[in-house]
C-alpha cells in the first residue's frame, strides 16, 4: 500500500512539471513570415490570397525536441472593408509528447484615418486542444504511461475556446506599430480533474520602419536596398523576450540579423537568409543559443515558405500597410 501511494506521488509530480512546461506559447523567430500567429490584424495585409507554412525545430540535439507546425491563409475582401484569415498550428514538445493543436479564424477591419494613416483592428476566435501521448512517457521509479495508472485524475485531452484581439498602424508607408492580446479569456488546460493551470495572456507588442528602397504603397521588387529595422517584445505570465534586428533587402534577396533578450539572459541571435519574389517567398533562420545550454543544445532551425496568388488589380486598391515579410 506504501509503495502504491509513493507511486501515485510521483506520478502527481512529474505531472505537474510536464503541465509547467507548457506555461506559454513557442514564438517563430520569422515572426513575420507567419503573420496571423504574430498579430491578427496583419490579416489581409496583402490585397490577393496569400498561404504561408512554417516549421521550426527548436534544441534538436536534446533528446525529445520541440517541434512547430503552422499553416495559414488569408486575403483581403472589399465587401467587408477588411481581411479575413484562418490560422492552424500544431506543436509537440519533448518525449513526453505533450501536443497543443489550434485553429482560428480572424476578422481585421481597415479603419483609413487620413491620406497617409492606416490603422486595423482585429478579433480572433479559435478551438484549442492540449494532449498528451502517455506511452512516450518515461516516468520515475519504474512507473509506465499506461493508462490504467491513476485514471482518476488524469483527464486526457483538453479542449478549449481561446480568443484573440489585435491592432496594426501604419503612417506613410514607412513606419509601423502593432499589438496583439492571445488567450484573452485564459483558457484552463490543466491534465488533472479540479486542477486550476490557465493559458497564460500573451503580449505582442511589436513597430519598424523602412529605409530605403522604392517610395510606392504596394510592395516592389526593385534593386535599390531597403533597410528594415525591427522591435518585438512578447510576456506570457513570467516569461518575457525582446527581439531587436534589422532586415535588409537587395530584391530578391533578403538577410536578417537579430538579437533576442530574455530579460534574465541572452537568449540567442537569430541569422536569416530568404528570397522574396511577388509571388512566393522563402526563409531560413538559424537562432544561435547565448544562454547557459549553450549551443550544445542544437539552437534552433526554421524555415518558412509563403505563396501570394495573382488576382486582379483594382483602380481603388487599398494602401497597404507595410510590414516585413519575414
Amino acid at each position: 500500500m506504501l509503495k502504491k501511494k509513493k507511486s501515485r506521488l510521483l506520478f502527481l509530480l512529474f505531472w505537474m512539471f510536464l503541465s509547467a512546461i507548457q506555461a506559454q506559447d513557442f514564438p517563430f523567430s520569422q515572426f513575420y513570415a507567419n503573420p496571423l500567429y504574430l498579430n491578427p490584424a496583419l490579416a489581409g495585409s496583402e490585397y490577393c490570397i496569400r498561404a504561408g507554412i512554417n516549421y521550426r525545430n527548436q534544441w534538436p540535439s536534446l533528446s525529445g525536441a520541440f517541434l512547430n507546425y503552422s499553416a495559414s491563409v488569408d486575403g483581403f475582401s472589399e465587401f467587408l472593408n477588411g481581411g479575413l484569415g484562418l490560422q492552424v498550428s500544431y506543436d509537440k514538445q519533448g518525449e513526453a509528447s505533450i501536443t497543443h493543436f489550434q485553429v482560428s479564424g480572424i476578422y481585421s477591419y481597415r479603419l483609413t484615418l487620413s491620406r497617409d494613416v492606416e490603422a486595423r483592428l482585429a478579433l480572433q476566435a479559435g478551438f484549442g486542444q492540449r494532449g498528451l501521448n502517455r506511452n512516450d512517457l518515461m516516468l520515475p521509479s519504474g512507473l509506465s504511461g499506461n493508462p490504467t495508472v491513476m485514471p482518476e485524475f488524469f483527464n486526457g485531452n483538453v479542449n478549449f475556446p481561446d480568443f484573440a484581439a489585435g491592432f496594426l498602424l501604419g503612417y506613410d508607408n514607412r513606419f509601423f506599430f502593432g499589438s496583439a492580446v492571445h488567450h484573452l479569456t485564459q483558457p484552463e488546460i490543466g491534465f488533472f480533474e479540479n486542477q486550476q493551470y490557465k493559458l497564460g495572456m500573451k503580449l505582442t507588442l511589436h513597430a519598424g520602419a523602412h529605409l530605403g528602397g522604392n517610395d510606392n504603397y504596394h510592395r516592389s521588387y526593385g534593386s535599390n536596398l531597403e533597410i528594415s529595422p525591427n522591435i518585438l517584445y512578447q510576456q506570457q505570465d513570467e516569461f518575457r523576450h525582446l527581439n531587436l534586428g534589422s532586415y535588409f533587402t537587395l530584391s530578391p534577396f533578403v538577410a536578417g540579423l537579430w538579437f533576442r533578450h530574455a530579460f534574465n539572459n541572452s537568449d540567442a541571435i537569430i541569422l536569416l537568409i530568404g528570397l522574396d519574389h511577388e509571388q512566393y517567398r522563402f526563409g531560413y533562420s538559424y537562432d544561435y543559443t547565448l544562454s547557459s545550454l549553450t549551443n550544445a543544445a542544437g539552437g534552433a532551425h526554421e524555415v518558412s515558405f509563403s505563396y501570394v496568388f495573382p488576382c486582379s488589380k483594382k483602380s481603388k486598391r487599398p494602401k497597404a500597410i507595410k510590414c516585413p515579410t519575414f
